[in-house]
């Protein structure tokens, strides 16, 4: 039995596809895990600011770092039998330079602000950083981002003292519900 060019080019195309598929649905793991650890951490941030107002600098400061390094460590253990060649960190840089960069300009720029307007502007950054990830993910991560950021206005609008709450809900419920989707869609690796 012979095989002729284009039936091989086929078979070929089809077992790319699934490769291809296989390796997004071990990527969809292992984000779902980052995704909610950050929906977590977000509640944490939230509540320790809402008893301890006056040091929501320290507070915010801890949980990008933690996050961050708790991020890094998970893509660390989940790539660690891959040949270094496939390991792609690029995506983990760019969410460090995006929480470094929150992080600066909310140090800097939060005793010259009004308030409301800083507990909007670090869930924007956050959900900024979701809808570019969509761009390399998918466009449920646009979507979500968008009507984050949608939800996030509606907040901004409504006066204190409900604002924080409205921020830790809006935010960690996109990280959760976009984690939740993430691990309906992966695999365990």
């Amino acid at each position: 039995m012979t095989i002729d060019p284009s039936e091989a080019a086929t078979s070929l195309q089809d077992i790319a596809a699934v490769e291809r598929r296989t390796r997004e649905a071990v990527f969809y793991a292992g984000s779902s895990a980052i995704f909610i650890l950050w929906g977590v951490l977000v509640v944490c941030g939230y509540g320790a600011t809402e008893f301890y107002p006056r040091s929501a600098r320290m507070i915010w400061l801890t949980v990008t770092a933690v996050g961050c390094a708790a991020t890094a460590l998970i893509v660390a253990v989940r790539t660690r039998g891959r040949p270094a060649a496939t390991r792609d960190w690029r995506i983990i840089w760019a969410m460090v330079a995006l929480a470094g960069f929150g992080a600066a300009w909310s140090y800097m720029l939060g005793p010259l602000v009004p308030r409301p307007l800083m507990y909007a502007f670090q869930p924007s950054l956050a959900l900024l950083g979701v809808i570019l990830l969509g761009l390399w993910l998918g466009r449920f991560f646009i979507v979500l981002g968008l009507v984050g950021l949608a939800l996030i206005l509606a907040g901004y609008l409504l006066a204190e003292p409900w604002l924080r709450l409205w921020m830790a809900a809006v935010e960690s419920g996109t990280f959760i519900v976009g984690g939740a989707w993430l691990g309906r869609q992966g695999v365990s690796q």
